[in-house]
């Protein structure tokens, strides 16, 4: 709390307000002491309005406190030039403001005190919202958990889960349950949400058995690879959900986590530890509804968007607006890559039929730049409206999966004997506790709780060190 100090300041002034005239008039008052502060000393004393309404208007966004900072001094800046006057503006400050902002607007985000009837407020909202739900508990570890997915999620979860990512994130509700999202590509190469369901717990077991009833809401989902961030305990609840998968988890960060981290990021910018779990619902159900319209736009303009290029005739134009929107924009870029050959001095190609050797007709059996440069400029005239139409079909029933073949590879992996496996099954067993325990350790050090994070390590030392002696003796 900041405290005028005593004797600061002797100055007097008188302020007059004429409303009609909307003005305001500031004068000294008679023998009052002639000096002045500065906008940094006053602003330390109490923040001006104007800065205080540039925070309130920010904080109605819902941005977090250290953005809300940084725009409101970018603004300020810029724009205002009041830079001395948000020199002082503290993170602590734009906390205080956004709470009073924004506590009668989040009051149905906070849910109720009961945990229990949280769970079935939350169920009740997601039902509403024709989400399939169903909440479970693993008894002999006193977790629970539930699974929620919509029809739509669940549809491309059959039809697209055959690659899936998972990864979960936290801080989303006041109970710290875990959020794990599956997440498809889809024809039109969008990531979407295939489902989601919250851990009370982060341990192998809780996770399994949510698998298991994702599974069975999608009775057609046939995965064949997980993709997942470096958690041995996503691993083991993988094979303990999917059993006869082979070669199902893989670890591969970049083409893995990186596209359900940022639906992470989006949802953590818009949840707040202090919620329920129904507000952390209700955001949820926000975004899931973005993410279903964008790839919804995008499947539309997939089929009806059309490319504007100069310098294309106007027959290739029109056979090229036949195709899907992105198949456009890379005939097009072929097309004018034929521009690139002349000047480089390079003559027609001398095709005699429609195949190429280059990268870019293996990759799509597309039109490629040689092609349109013989056509063009060739002897022979490749490119007629029959062949034309036989590319066309390619896109008529599906997007970009036209590209994607699975299918059982044999590979020359040597067979794990029973005590190979019993070994791999203990040291995935040991990777897990440990992963446990660093996450539990993290939790308790984020409280800011010394006291209670020390008891934390004397116990958990109480517990292992005899372990370890009993090993080591």
């Amino acid at each position: 709390m900041k405290i005028r100090p005593a004797n600061l300041c002797f100055a007097k002034i008188k302020v007059y307000r004429y409303a009609f005239e909307q003005k305001v008039l500031i004068e000294r008052f008679k023998d009052s002491p002639d000096h002045s502060h500065t906008l940094e000393e006053s602003e330390k004393l109490k923040r001006s309005q104007t800065v205080q309404n540039l925070v309130m208007q920010e904080a109605i966004k819902n941005y977090r406190p250290p953005e809300i900072v940084n725009a409101v001094k970018e603004y300020a800046t810029e724009k205002l030039d009041l830079g001395e006057s948000v020199k002082e503006l503290r993170q602590k400050k734009v906390t205080n403001i956004k709470y009073k902002v924004r506590g009668a607007l989040d009051a149905h985000l906070v849910g109720n005190s009961d945990l229990k009837l949280d769970i079935q407020d939350s169920i009740f909202f997601l039902k509403n919202q024709e989400y399939l739900v169903e909440y479970y508990e693993i008894s002999h570890l006193s977790t629970y958990g539930f699974v929620f997915m919509h029809p739509k999620q669940l549809k491309n979860l059959e039809q697209h889960g055959w690659l899936t990512l998972i990864d979960s994130t936290h801080k989303t509700n006041r109970y710290d349950c875990r959020l794990f999202t599956l997440y498809i590509r889809d024809y039109y190469g969008c990531w979407n949400v295939g489902a989601h369901f919250f851990v009370s717990k982060e341990d192998s077991v809780t996770i399994a058995e949510g698998l298991k009833i994702v599974r069975r809401f999608a009775r057609h989902w046939s995965p064949r690879y997980f993709l997942s961030d470096q958690s041995n305990i996503e691993s083991n609840s993988i094979r303990m959900a999917f059993p006869g998968l082979k070669n199902g988890e893989q670890d591969c960060d970049v083409t893995s986590t990186n596209a359900l981290e940022s639906y992470h990021s989006e949802l953590k910018r818009l949840t707040s530890p202090q919620h329920g779990l129904i507000g952390a619902c209700h955001k949820i159900v926000e975004l899931d509804k973005k993410k279903c319209s964008d790839s919804e736009h995008v499947a539309y303009e997939f089929r009806v968007k059309r490319i504007s290029a100069v310098g294309v005739d106007d027959d290739i134009l029109q056979e090229i607006h036949k195709f899907p929107f992105p198949v456009q924009q890379m005939l097009i870029s072929e097309f004018c890559a034929v521009e690139g050959r002349m000047e480089k001095g390079k003559s027609a190609p001398g095709l005699t039929s429609l195949h190429c050797y280059c990268l870019f007709f293996h990759r799509y059996l597309l039109p490629c730049r040689h092609i349109f440069h013989e056509h063009a400029y060739g002897v022979t005239k490749l490119l007629t409206s029959d062949v034309w139409e036989k590319f066309q079909r390619m896109f008529d029933e599906a997007g970009f999966d036209i590209y994607i073949s699975r299918g059982l590879v044999d590979l020359e992996v040597p067979r794990m004997t029973e005590a190979e496996k019993a070994t791999e099954n203990r040291r995935l067993a040991v990777s897990e506790l440990m992963e446990r325990v660093r996450d539990m350790y993290w939790r308790v050090e984020e409280t800011g709780n010394i006291e209670q994070t020390g008891t934390f390590i004397r116990e958990l030392k109480n517990c292992i060190e005899p372990v370890l002696n009993n090993q080591m003796a």
